[in-house]
């Protein structure tokens, strides 16, 4: 007889995921030097990568980092 692990066990092995940290607009605001108003109002506007949860602007680490990187460049 074959033995299966629990459920929870072969749920959790198959759909692993690690999830990328996000930053809420004060951890961004203070990284940039602007307002949390200002950071909003880009994100709105799509000058600065963001996805918006409810009434709430998140932003990948990443995204964030790249785009950082970017405006240094220039």
């Amino acid at each position: 007889m074959d033995k299966k692990p629990p459920a929870s066990e072969s749920i959790s092995s198959q759909y692993a995921v690690d999830f990328e940290p996000l930053y809420d607009a004060r951890d961004v605001a203070l990284r940039c030097k602007v307002s949390e108003k200002s950071l909003q109002r880009w994100a709105r506007d799509g000058k600065i990568p963001a996805i918006k949860f409810g009434k709430l602007w998140r932003f990948r680490k990443s995204a964030i980092e790249e785009w950082m990187a970017g405006k240094m460049a220039s």
